[in-house]
């Protein structure tokens, strides 16, 4: 695996593993409080189950972004066989 090399990827890889971090640390937080029901899983649940044609849109749209990250990308093949 060969190091980001340009702005953007490491602003990226940054990012993703802030927020990554931020959700791990606020759902851990949210789970040592003495409130029911205001951790990440709970909040998720308590939504799909009071607006289920939402709640299908949010699984759906988890879907398509773990579809995206984990599709195989393969460099582009140029086919032109011009003379």
């Amino acid at each position: 695996m060969t190091p980001p090399s340009t702005p953007t990827k490491i602003v990226t890889i940054i990012l993703m593993f802030s927020c990554a971090a931020a959700l791990v640390v606020w759902d851990v937080v949210a789970a040592t409080n003495n409130v029911v029901g205001d951790t990440i899983s709970e909040t998720t649940l308590g939504f799909m189950q009071r607006y289920p044609v939402a709640g299908c849109g949010v699984g759906l749209a988890l879907g398509v972004i773990l579809g995206h990250l984990f599709w195989p990308q393969y460099p582009t093949v140029s086919t032109n066989k011009e003379k």
